[in-house]
């Protein structure tokens, strides 16, 4: 019997390479363009048949002059032909079909289906009056070969669709969003579902349009497994992995052991996040090395913890002198796995305290918060590790470390991670809506859970401790250890937010929900795939 991940691993792909598969498909297997189209809009058929009905239904289809308007007309012949009411609208010139959508373009008018060209506002002004009586569109205007802005007439179209507050089938991508970024590119179709095909787009999966979607179902066509499980394909869906056996005799020590090195005076509740979430989590033995005078008062709220008093700096954090003392305790409590940066502050003599830790520990190491400030400054620091790195930054970290511009990461999120993991060879979770795991390699796993509500401080301190959790437990490849703990991490969020609403989430709930998800990954991972991924059909 196939295991879990047989079964679900969906990997994720660009523009270029779904040309590619295309080109390949046609060159090496023999299928034709004009058979994918046909593939594709029966895809489109079949989810308004599950989703919408055909019986007394009536569909507009709104389609553009590429190969997404053919797959739109050929959705339009099934949908006539399986007897719904369909009108026909092509936005654009149509002596600029490409050949195959002109062929369907053909079929379509010799079935006496009602069509009507868009070229000019008086046309969307009469397509928005006669659309106002259909139950449902079909959307393809733009695919995954946009380019620019979207302006024009198929502005227009766009805003007029999304205006209606009618039900929307898009055609592989949502017409406005990048295939490569997910960015809305001046205006976009506001979709309840969108058939993908081959494999979901990087657009399709990442912010903001994974929102402009919908409900995604994604439609193999007839592409051989071959091409859409190829190992050039670099990037796939975090998929659940259940954890290891937590064995009856085991003790502290089997399920890891853990050293946060964090907090600074006034920052209480990233070192406490991190130590306990380890435990929360799973994990087996927690230390805390942390400025002395701060590991009162988050013992007063954490017995569970153990905690190393650290010496100070003047302003309260951690002092340069502490670098033997750290390296000591690693190495005599065999420490398994280290976290370092959560609440550290930007105090010069700490960020170098930073930075040689980094360089001396010799264990798999987890660097977030200041210690991403800290490493951005000298970044040779973890090139020269021979052990495991994981780095957690958001966006704005992330910016510092790459030296790059916030938008500038917004337009090529995934290069940009890829070529930054390999020349630090580093882990690193570029953390927001769908957070991004990338190995050392440039292998891409985007996270699928979490939400909104978990946009605040002190998410990324639990996600630090539930990663150390997850090496701890038994996940011995770390970038397993760290995709799983992205996942999980999410997970509990997500159960948080269906409790107290997501407005209101915290990261004590997370914590308090870390047990419940493992619980969920551990005897139901099929939950993660029914709730989160695509649905193919």
């Amino acid at each position: 019997m196939a295991s879990i991940t047989d079964l679900v691993r969906l990997k994720v792909c660009s523009v270029d390479e779904m040309r590619r598969f295309d080109e390949e498909a046609v060159k090496r297997f023999g299928l034709s363009h004009e058979l994918l189209m046909e593939d594709a809009g029966s895809a489109i058929f079949n989810v308004a048949l599950r989703e919408i009905g055909l019986h007394g239904k009536s569909f507009c289809v709104v389609a553009g002059t590429g190969n997404n308007g053919g797959d739109a007309l050929v959705a339009a012949r099934r949908l006539y032909a399986a007897g719904a009411s369909v009108k026909v609208y092509v936005v654009g010139d149509v002596s600029r079909f490409t050949e195959p959508a002109r062929k369907n373009f053909e079929l379509v008018k010799a079935m006496d289906i009602p069509i009507r060209v868009i070229l000019s506002d008086e046309d969307v002004k009469r397509f928005v009056e006669e659309a106002r009586e259909c139950d449902a569109l079909i959307v393809g205007v733009i695919g995954i070969g946009l380019r620019g802005e979207v302006t024009g007439v198929r502005r227009s179209v766009i805003e007029a669709v999304n205006s209606m507050g009618k039900t929307v089938i898009s055609v592989d991508i949502p017409s406005g969003i990048g295939g490569d970024d997910g960015r809305v590119y001046g205006v976009a179709v506001k979709s309840t579902y969108t058939v993908s095909f081959g494999l979901p787009k990087y657009g399709n999966i990442l912010y903001p349009g994974y929102h402009y979607c919908g409900k995604l179902y994604i439609s193999y066509l007839s592409y051989p497994p071959q091409l859409l499980n190829s190992d050039s394909i670099r990037a796939e869906l975090n998929y659940p992995t259940p954890p290891p056996e937590r064995v009856k005799w085991g003790h502290k020590g089997t399920f890891g052991k853990f050293l946060a090195i964090a907090g600074a005076r006034y920052y209480y509740g990233a070192p406490y996040y991190v130590a306990y979430s380890f435990l929360k989590a799973g994990g087996g033995y927690s230390r805390l090395a942390t400025p002395k005078s701060i590991a009162p008062f988050i013992a007063a709220r954490n017995s569970e913890i153990v905690f190393i008093p650290l010496e100070e700096t003047d302003e309260g954090t951690m002092a340069y002198r502490n670098l033997e003392t750290i390296l000591r305790v690693v190495d005599e409590f065999n420490v398994d796995v280290v976290a370092i940066g959560s609440g550290a502050s930007l105090n010069p003599e700490t960020q170098e305290l930073i930075r040689r830790l980094v360089e001396g520990i010799d264990r798999p190491i987890i660097i977030d918060g200041d210690g991403i400030t800290a490493i951005s400054k000298d970044p040779n620091v973890v090139k020269k590790r021979k052990a495991p790195t994981i780095i957690t930054p958001h966006l704005g970290e992330f910016s510092r470390l790459t030296q790059l511009s916030t938008q500038q990461i917004v337009e090529d999120p995934v290069a940009i991670l890829r070529k930054t993991c390999i020349e630090l060879n580093s882990y690193i979770t570029l953390k927001g809506a769908h957070t991004l795991v990338c190995r050392p390699d440039g292998y891409i796993y985007i996270n699928m859970t979490g939400n909104p509500g978990m946009a605040k401080a002190g998410m990324g301190d639990v996600l630090t401790g539930t990663i150390a959790a997850m090496y701890g437990i038994g996940y011995g490849d770390v970038g397993d250890a760290t995709r799983i703990g992205v996942l999980v991490h999410g997970l509990a969020g997500d159960l948080a937010a269906r409790d107290v609403g997501e407005d209101g989430v915290t990261p004590d709930d997370v914590v308090e929900y870390l047990p419940k998800a493992l619980k969920i990954l551990r005897e139901e991972p099929w939950r993660v795939i029914e709730e989160y991924f695509p649905k193919i059909i």
